[in-house]
């Protein structure tokens, strides 16, 4: 099912939409995990690293062909993910998240302005977390050797953010 996502988030970035939405409809029949996420282990076994392939596209299916009905699903989710987060309390998970977050922004309307700002809310307070926990001597490490993917995610999805207007760009230039 990644090979579907990929050329699914594609096809959405190159402005067609129609192949996503048969790889939404997939989505949307995913079973639910206790906590009310979507089952992604046919994705990938972190959920994490899943959620940047599945919930920008399930976004993006909702905003374009399912008239955001189901905006209220995908904020819990995004919050559900979020304390997930928390509690694992590492880089990775930190740095894998926020590019899930900035991905599924990019794909909800703003005109939405509830469902919009809560996610974009909750990317700025991810981030500062992120930026308080983590980033030490010019750089996002939490320690170990191998945080070099993890710092580089970080640093786009912040660059991205502030490209698209979720974070003051010259506030949060030294991040990126």
């Amino acid at each position: 099912m990644k090979e579907q996502l990929t050329a699914a988030r594609e096809s959405i970035a190159r402005g067609n939409g129609e192949a996503a939405v048969e790889t939404a409809e997939q989505i949307k029949r995913l079973p639910r995990t206790a906590d009310g996420l979507f089952d992604t282990v046919k994705v990938d076994g972190d959920c994490f690293e899943a959620a940047r392939w599945v919930y920008p596209v399930y976004a993006y299916y909702e905003t374009e062909y399912n008239k955001k009905e189901d905006y209220p699903d995908l904020t819990r989710q995004m919050e559900t993910l979020n304390e997930k987060r928390r509690q694992a309390h590492s880089l990775k998970t930190t740095a894998l998240f926020l590019d899930a977050l900035i991905h599924t922004i990019d794909n909800v309307t703003p005109q939405l302005y509830e469902y919009y700002i809560e996610l974009a809310d909750m990317f700025k307070t991810v981030a500062r977390e992120a930026i308080a926990d983590y980033y030490k001597e010019g750089r996002f490490t939490d320690g170990s050797g191998c945080a070099q993917e993890s710092e580089a995610l970080i640093r786009a999805a912040i660059a991205h953010a502030g490209e698209t207007y979720v974070l003051l760009a010259e506030k949060y230039e030294q991040y990126c």
